[in-house]
C-alpha cells in the first residue's frame, strides 16, 4: 500500500503529524532576530519576541500568530501600528478582518475614518449599512447620504428621509 505521508518530505519535520511544540529563536535567545514558538495547543501558549515573531502570542516589528502586536500583525487578533490582519484587525494604517478598526478599515463590520463593509462606520463609509459623515450605502445614515434608504441632512435614496426633501416638501406649501 502506498504511504502518503512518505510523499510529503516535510512530514520527517513535523513528527506525530505536527503536534510537536516548536520553539526556535535565531541568532541567540537572548535577542532574536527571529523567534518562532508555539505550544501547539498543549499547555500555556508561549510567547514569541522578536523582530520576526511567530507563535501562539507573537510582539515583534512583524508578529504572526493566535494574538499577534506590532508594526505589521496578522493572526486571529492582530494589532498592528500601519498594517493588521486577522479575524478582529486593529491598527492605526489598514486593518483588514472580519472586525476591522483603523484609519482605513476593510471588513464585515469595519469602523474608521474611511470605512468598507456590510456594516460600515466612518467619516467615508461604504457598505449595507453605512453610518458616518460621506456614506454610500443600501441603509445610509450621515450628513451626505446616498442610497436607498437615505438618512441624513443632504442626499438622495429611494426612500429619502433627509434634511433636503423635507426642506423641498415645506417650500411647496410657503
Amino acid at each position: 500500500m502506498f504511504e502518503w505521508s512518505r510523499l510529503l518530505r516535510f512530514n520527517r519535520y513535523l513528527g506525530q503529524n505536527g503536534r510537536n511544540e516548536i520553539d526556535y529563536q535565531w541568532p541567540t535567545s537572548k535577542f532574536p532576530v527571529i523567534s518562532i514558538r508555539t505550544s501547539a495547543g498543549r499547555g500555556k501558549p508561549k510567547v514569541a519576541f522578536g523582530l520576526v515573531a511567530l507563535g501562539d502570542i507573537a510582539i515583534g516589528l512583524v508578529a504572526g500568530g493566535a494574538v499577534a502586536v506590532g508594526i505589521v500583525g496578522f493572526g486571529a487578533v492582530a494589532l498592528g501600528a500601519m498594517l493588521g490582519l486577522g479575524a478582529v484587525a486593529l491598527s492605526g494604517g489598514l486593518a483588514a478582518g472580519a472586525a476591522a478598526i483603523g484609519d482605513l478599515a476593510l471588513g464585515a463590520v469595519a469602523i474608521g475614518q474611511s470605512a468598507l463593509g456590510a456594516v460600515a462606520i466612518g467619516e467615508n463609509a461604504l457598505g449595507a449599512v453605512a453610518i458616518g459623515q460621506h456614506v454610500i450605502g443600501a441603509v445610509a445614515i450621515g450628513e451626505r447620504v446616498y442610497g436607498l434608504v437615505a438618512i441624513g441632512e443632504h442626499g438622495f435614496g429611494l426612500v429619502p428621509i433627509v434634511g433636503d426633501f423635507f426642506r423641498w416638501i415645506g417650500g411647496l406649501f410657503d
